[in-house]
């Protein structure tokens, strides 16, 4: 056995067990090892950064949750030293856990609002609070409940000042920062009249407490909450929208995720960085905490695409067919897991890998790579699936309009698909479906929020105009409108020379 078929061989336990579901629920940390730290979201997990936006499956809610906590923040500040982790304290302002004693859940928010309680008063109280506890003061002393801390504060606004004044004093004199952070905003409120009022207040508050350089906030938010114009209606939201950061994976950082993961496999780890080492005179960093040690991948195959795709061809098939004509893999992969904007989510990437991996086994056992091109294929479409049922969890409406598409041929004009939409009543049946399901109080369950703009303008061109917003599909130069591979496969929609949709 030569030292590719040995690599080939000692690799295997990597890939199975790259998980089925890659996604990060709740708010428990990930697990020290699993942190790839990319060299572009350095400024996403930057205290200072108040706004970070991104798609679903980017990053928000794994990098919220890994900021949280102190294990995960030491993976992230050791190689992060500029953004200085090492002295800041970190909590949750908001989560999408029910029983955070650090904020009021969804019901009791929406409790909040029907006793007229002010939405900033809400979250000043919130963010107070937290950096009290941490403190030891007693403000709060005899308040069992949210509505009484609450009227505390209202009823107290010059205290309320100076005590955010002395804490950030407090902070500063010990050359330490306490940062809250928001995740899951969208399910402040079963609609969008309240995720607004109640996210608008939040912000206004994050942006008062900018003046207090200790005291920082820092807003995961959704793509539509971004463009929605009137969560930003009040004074000065400029200064707060000016420094956004968004969340982006380019195609350097994908295949660092995935020498990340296999270097950081206890059974393949040893003789993957071994052999990096040997094939490219680079070795992995190491950061220690709690007793567990994090192999960092080196510069030389973290960013330099040549050496990474000659990497990727030790593993997998060079070409995407028996010759050149049928695409590189290094570039093929990434371009069949994007969105309509040029994205690629970092859970389609290895979940596709892991299923190309697993038909390669099955059906290719013979082939001299881990990767056989159509298993890659394979791994596309269940990527394809995976990543629209995650849409469907954002976007619940995605799957009415979707449905009457299936079967026909993308670019299409936009009328073909405004036609099918309304032979389908999509319009009124997606208006009716949110007025349905928002009278849960049912924090466990996502509220069912329709296009934002939908309710303005209840049409067929809003439709298309939001999905174009979520990268669901893009107009071409013709002015036609075309859909990517991620989503067309799974919808069931056809292009010529495309991979194959899944009926």
């Amino acid at each position: 056995m030569n030292s590719n078929e040995q690599l080939l061989e000692t690799l295997r336990p990597a890939f199975e067990a790259i998980p089925e579901e890659v996604a990060h629920h709740g708010t428990e940390p990930p697990e020290p090892a699993s942190v790839y730290v990319v060299p572009g979201h350095e400024s996403a997990l930057n205290p200072d950064t108040a706004i970070v936006v991104g798609d679903r499956g980017t990053g928000k809610s794994f990098w919220s949750s890994a900021l949280n906590g102190e294990a995960t923040r030491m993976v992230i500040g050791q190689q992060l030293k500029r953004i200085r982790l090492d002295n800041t304290c970190v909590g949750w302002g908001f989560s999408s856990e029910t029983s955070n004693r650090n904020h009021p859940s969804r019901r009791v928010l929406q409790r909040l609002l029907d006793q007229n309680f002010n939405p900033e008063d809400i979250w000043r109280t919130v963010i107070l609070y937290q950096l009290l506890e941490a403190s030891g003061q007693a403000f709060f002393e005899g308040t069992e409940d949210w509505p009484a801390r609450i009227q505390r504060v209202a009823d107290n606004p010059e205290a309320e000042e100076r005590l955010f004044a002395s804490i950030n004093e407090e902070l500063e004199s010990r050359g330490e920062r306490h940062l809250l952070v928001f995740d899951a905003l969208d399910r402040l409120g079963n609609d969008w009249a309240q995720i607004r009022v109640l996210l608008r207040g939040l912000l206004r508050v994050g942006l008062d407490l900018r003046e207090f350089r200790a005291i920082r906030t820092k807003f995961f938010l959704r793509q539509d909450m971004w463009e929605d114009q009137s969560v930003w209606a009040f004074p000065d939201a400029s200064k707060l929208t000016h420094g956004r950061v968004l969340l982006q994976w380019h195609r350097a950082d994908l295949y660092g995720l995935l020498w990340h993961q296999l270097a950081n496999n206890a059974r393949s780890g040893p003789q993957f960085r071994q052999w990096v080492q040997r094939e490219y005179q680079c070795s992995f960093g190491e950061v220690t905490t709690n007793g567990v040690t994090v192999y960092v991948v080196p510069e030389a195959i973290r960013t330099r695409e040549a050496n990474q795709s000659a990497l990727l061809q030790a593993i997998a098939s060079r070409f995407m067919g028996t010759n050149r004509r049928r695409g590189n893999t290094f570039t093929w992969l990434p371009t069949h897991l994007a969105d309509a904007k040029g994205q690629v989510s970092p859970r389609s990437f290895l979940v596709a890998l892991k299923h190309a991996h697993t038909l390669t086994q099955r059906q290719y056992p013979e082939a001299d790579v881990l990767l056989h091109y159509e298993g890659i294929k394979k791994g596309v479409q269940e990527a394809s699936r995976l990543r629209l049922r995650e849409l469907q969890e954002d976007y619940p409406w995605i799957q009415q309009v979707l449905d009457p598409l299936q079967g026909m041929t993308v670019p299409a004009n936009e009328e073909e698909l405004h036609a099918r939409w309304r032979d389908d009543d999509v319009v009124n049946r997606v208006l009716q479906a949110a007025a349905d399901n928002n009278q849960t109080l049912d924090d466990s369950v996502r509220p069912y929020l329709p296009p934002h703009s939908l309710e303005n303008q209840a049409q067929e061109g809003t439709l298309t105009q939001a999905m174009i917003e979520i990268g669901v599909i893009n107009r071409t130069a013709d002015g036609r409108l075309n859909m990517p591979d991620l989503f067309r496969v799974a919808a069931g929609i056809g292009r010529r020379g495309g991979v194959r949709a899944i009926r």
